[in-house]
């Protein structure tokens, strides 16, 4: 079990990031909002397409209509501010505001995992999927362990196993200590969290 991207993984990406440092490397590999910003743009450009063929019309002496004005500002000047059609109008625009900015400052989950390397210039990246396969082979070398797994999400990896053993304890310690050794190794520029699992015979 291991999870990652749709990226080739047989070759590490290697970005050069002066100054390099923790915050340095996950700037270099954070992902952009391309999604976002494509839905936003369309939605100005049709804004601003209906606004100009309105405007042209309008001065041609033909208006189009598209846009009911007439009945937009006939509900303006009857409606309050504090009337409950208002306010829900103003929510609702203030909390589409609200997800435009928040989708801009929050970062998206990278394909890659930032890796420290002996020059301090260099950042060099590794597919999460890449990195649980390494996990999962690391944990399956093991005495004891019949069956290995990883997942790496964020900046948290699983590691699961099973064992015919029925006392697991023990093998919990070196199947952890055998991942930390493979995250040491690796020197991820950010801390990873570990959480191993595991499964005794039933």
């Amino acid at each position: 079990m291991s999870e990652g991207g749709g990226r080739s993984e047989r070759t590490p990406l290697f970005v050069p990031v002066r100054g390099f440092d923790g915050a340095g490397a996950e700037r270099a590999f954070r992902p952009g909002r391309g999604l976002p910003a494509v839905v936003a743009a369309l939605a100005l450009l049709a804004i601003g397409v209906l606004t100009a063929v309105e405007v042209i019309s309008a001065l041609l002496g033909h208006p189009v209509g598209l846009v009911p004005y007439e009945r937009v500002a006939g509900w303006a000047r009857t409606t309050a501010w504090n009337d409950d059609r208002a306010l829900a109008a103003a929510a609702a625009l203030a909390l589409i505001g609200l997800v435009l900015v928040l989708i801009a400052a929050v970062p998206g989950r990278g394909r890659l995992v930032a890796l420290r390397t002996a020059d301090p210039d260099l950042v060099v990246g590794v597919p999460r999927r890449a990195l649980a396969r390494v996990l999962s082979g690391a944990a399956g070398r093991v005495d004891g362990v019949r069956a290995a797994g990883a997942r790496v999400r964020g900046w948290h990896a699983d590691v699961s196993v099973r064992t015919d053993l029925r006392d697991t304890t023990v093998l919990r310690e070196r199947v952890r200590a055998a991942a930390e050794r493979e995250i040491a190794r690796l020197a991820p520029a950010h801390p990873i969290s570990l959480r191993v699992r595991v499964h005794g015979p039933r």
